[in-house]
C-alpha cells in the first residue's frame, strides 16, 4: 500500500525523493487478556471483560521510506534529514485515513539497505501505537474548513445540543460516536452549589460555584489555576460507545460534556448515529 502520511504536522511530501510504503498496519488490537486455567475443568475461567468492556494492548505499524538521490553524498543528507523528522514521540496521520490521528513512537532501530549504487535506500520503520485511534477534532468544536470530510457525512454544524444540559434533569441518549469508551472533558458553568452528574449511574460531585472544569480522563477537577479535588466527592466516568448513556444533573448549572472519539481504527462520518432519532 503506497501512501504518504503525517508525522509530527509534518507531510512526507515535503521531503524531495522520499516515498512511503506502508508494510503492516494492524485494523484491531490485541485483546488484553486475563485468563485463569484449573486442572477440573474444561477450557479456562476468563475474566477479560468482567469490567464491562475489554481493554487492549498496543500495535505496530512497519513503515518503508524510499529515499533516493542523484549522488551518495545527497542521499545521506536525505537519510539525516528523515532521520531527525520521524525519531521520537509523535502523532501519525495516514493520508487514506486522513480523520484520525495515531500517537506513536518509534521502536526497535532503524537501518537502511543501499541500492542502485549508493543513489537509493530503503528503510524500515516500525511505529508503536497506542491501541485506538483519535479522530482530528473534538464533538464540540468539530472539524476544520481544511480538513477531509465526505460530502455526504453526518457530522452536524454544531453538536453542542447533544452534549449541552441546563440545570437539574435526566437527559438521555446521550451520543460517543467512537467504537471504545471515553473519559469526557465536561465545563461548568455559572454554579450557585454543589453540582452532581453522574452517567450511567456513575456519578461526581463537585461543591463549588461558578465556573470550573472535571476532567474524567487525567482525573482532576480545577477552576483556572485553584485545585477543586479536595472539594470533589465520587468517581470520574465514562461514556460507553453507542448512544444508550444517560446523563443525570443535579444542581443549578450548565454542563456541557465534551469528548475526542476514538476508534478500533478508522471513521466512516457517513454512518455516524447521533441518536437523534
Amino acid at each position: 500500500m503506497r501512501n504518504g502520511l503525517k508525522f509530527n504536522d509534518k507531510h512526507t511530501s515535503e521531503f524531495a525523493g522520499v516515498t512511503v510504503r506502508t508494510k503492516d498496519r494492524p485494523i484491531f488490537p490485541p485483546v488484553k487478556e486475563s485468563v485463569q486455567d484449573a486442572e477440573e475443568m474444561n477450557g479456562e475461567y476468563d475474566f477479560t471483560d468482567v469490567s464491562g468492556h475489554e481493554y487492549f494492548s498496543t500495535r505496530k505499524f512497519q513503515i518503508e521510506f524510499t529515499v533516493t538521490a542523484d549522488k551518495l553524498s545527497e542521499l545521506q543528507k536525505k537519510l539525516s534529514a528523515v532521520s531527525r523528522w520521524f525519531k521520537g514521540r509523535g502523532t501519525l496521520i495516514f493520508d487514506d485515513i486522513p480523520l484520525v490521528k495515531w500517537n506513536v513512537r518509534i521502536v526497535d532501530s532503524v537501518s537502511y539497505t543501499p541500492e542502485n549504487g549508493g543513489k537509493k535506500a530503503i528503510l524500515s520503520v516500525t511505529y508503536k501505537a497506542m491501541p485506538f485511534s483519535d479522530m482530528i477534532f473534538n464533538v464540540i468544536d468539530g472539524p476544520c474548513l481544511d480538513d477531509v470530510v465526505e460530502l455526504d457525512s453526518n457530522i452536524p454544524l454544531d453538536a453542542e445540543e447533544y452534549f449541552t444540559f441546563n440545570g437539574t434533569g435526566t437527559y438521555r441518549n446521550v451520543p460517543n460516536i467512537g467504537d471504545v469508551h471515553v473519559r469526557p472533558v465536561i465545563t461548568v458553568t455559572g454554579a450557585t452549589g454543589t453540582t452532581s452528574i453522574s452517567c450511567n449511574g456513575v456519578e461526581i460531585s463537585v461543591a463549588s460555584t461558578g465556573n470550573f472544569v472535571i476532567d474524567c480522563s487525567k482525573e482532576q477537577v480545577y477552576s483556572g489555576n485553584t485545585n477543586l479535588m479536595g472539594k470533589t466527592t465520587g468517581e470520574f466516568f465514562e461514556l460507553a460507545p453507542g448512544k444508550d448513556n444517560t446523563i443525570t444533573v443535579s444542581g443549578n448549572a450548565t454542563v456541557q460534556i465534551n469528548y475526542v472519539p476514538k476508534f478500533l481504527y478508522s471513521v466512516d462520518t457517513t454512518e455516524i448515529d447521533w441518536g437523534d432519532e
